[in-house]
């Protein structure tokens, strides 16, 4: 059974190597926007009989996800065997409870609306903080890729006498995955979110390591605050030379040019969300998950 990749990620750096590895053939589809805003789309393979696998970046998803429901129903008029949506970056997790009246749980909405159209899907490294799996979230197979051994090896490969600080408790798991990998020290700040730009940060234990180079890990940097927060209280200890890390670029607003303008000396990300910053591939992690969509 042939494999067909379509590729609505802009992101060749990724989608050429999971095409490769998954031993897909890279479908080709055009799409044409009218004065109105409206979209037409024309797929240029057959798809019937064949597992079709559509690798999107879904980062500031609002734009992106109607062309790719498009695409997806497009693609299940074709009688595919199967069609596997590889969303590196999984959009609407962190909308995970009710927060205030009138809300409702947009990450359930937005996983029935994906569902619908999709047999799998794989995902790299999803905001879980008030659910545990996607199972609790999604109806069909879903599969995770991680980013703990890449950022390891590319740690072990970039950094002189690290240690790895995560920004908030909910990043202990993987930056103690990250510093058992590489036997290196780990600290987790202690963070307390007053707002959506306001944060306040307490490091314990960092007088011990003003002789190692600071790599602060995090799964998302989406406006910069908290980072830049750490920063700060990382110089006010001592702490000379500091690098970031993070799965996915989000990057809201200026948030990059406002870090890149700190005291940070790198920034460096996963390529699931084309970015300038992007240093560490994924593609690995994404075609072993491959290996057990059924």
């Amino acid at each position: 059974m042939s494999t067909l990749l379509f590729d609505l990620s802009d992101n060749l750096n990724l989608s050429a190597p999971v095409c490769e590895k998954i031993g897909a053939t890279m479908g080709k589809l055009s799409m044409h926007y009218f004065p109105d805003g409206e979209v037409n789309i024309q797929l240029q393979n057959q798809c019937k009989g064949k597992t079709v696998v559509v690798l999107a970046d879904l980062s500031h998803p609002n734009t992106k996800i109607l062309p790719l429901l498009f695409v997806l129903r497009m693609i299940r008029e074709h009688e595919p065997e199967k069609v596997v949506l590889i969303a590196p970056y999984l959009p609407y997790m962190r909308q995970d409870a009710v927060f205030n009246d009138g809300e409702s749980i947009l990450a359930r909405h937005f996983a029935e609306i994906l569902s619908e159209n999709i047999d799998a899907l794989i995902t790299v490294d999803p905001h879980l903080h008030r659910f545990f799996s996607l199972d609790q979230v999604y109806p069909i197979r879903t599969y995770l890729a991680h980013t703990t051994s890449p950022i390891a090896q590319w740690i072990k490969t970039h950094i002189n006498n690290p240690v790895i600080i995560g920004p908030d408790s909910e990043s202990r798991q993987w930056v103690e995955a990250i510093a058992s990998e590489i036997h290196v020290p780990f600290l987790v700040a202690n963070k307390v979110r007053h707002g959506d730009k306001d944060v306040e940060i307490t490091i314990r234990g960092i007088e011990d390591h003003k002789d190692k180079t600071v790599v602060l890990v995090d799964d998302i940097i989406s406006t910069g605050h908290t980072i830049l927060e750490i920063t700060k209280h990382l110089e006010d200890a001592g702490i000379n030379t500091i690098s970031c890390i993070a799965t996915h670029a989000i990057f809201n607003e200026n948030a990059y040019g406002m870090l890149s303008q700190s005291h940070i000396s790198q920034i460096v990300t996963c390529n699931t969300i084309p970015h300038v910053s992007n240093a560490v591939d994924v593609s690995d992690s994404i075609a072993e998950s491959y290996k057990l969509v059924k």
